[in-house]
């Protein structure tokens, strides 16, 4: 399967991937200068609640307070959007259609591209081989 990798267009809610947010705290140095180059240009950062339940259960598990806070700190520069039954409804059709098409990926996975989708936002993630199977997914890998 090709790869539907897009550009960010000026405007759009970037949407940060679980893996993204990680890198970002580990310092990765691409990672850490795309983020600090999208609050320079005032470009609305966006997570999921299940982006940010799948990073702290994380720090959780491996006891790790400091970047719990550092993570928190981060955090706070984001938006972060919840899930609700318009997410929910479009969750379900992204399933059927990538069960339909045998492409099944994870649950937490769907929900967090309905939560983009409806949202009308960018995800960025470096799982591009999951993500690209959702047609109206729009997904760039800064990686």
């Amino acid at each position: 399967m090709k790869e539907r990798i897009h550009q960010i267009q000026e405007g759009i809610m970037i949407f940060l991937d679980t893996d993204i947010i990680s890198f970002y705290i580990k310092g990765i140095p691409e990672i850490y200068d795309k983020i600090n180059e999208a609050f320079d240009n005032n470009d609305t950062l966006c997570t999921t609640l299940i982006n940010k339940y799948e990073i702290i259960k994380g720090f959780r598990w491996k006891e790790n307070k400091s970047k719990e806070i550092h993570y928190t700190n981060f955090l706070n520069h984001l938006k972060v959007f919840p899930i609700n039954d318009t997410v929910i409804n479009f969750a379900a059709n992204i399933y059927a259609d990538l069960r339909r098409n045998g492409k099944i990926i994870g649950d937490l996975d769907i929900l967090i591209a309905a939560i983009i989708i409806t949202n009308n936002g960018t995800l960025v993630t470096n799982n591009t081989k999951h993500f690209g199977n959702i047609k109206q997914l729009k997904v760039v890998n800064w990686v």
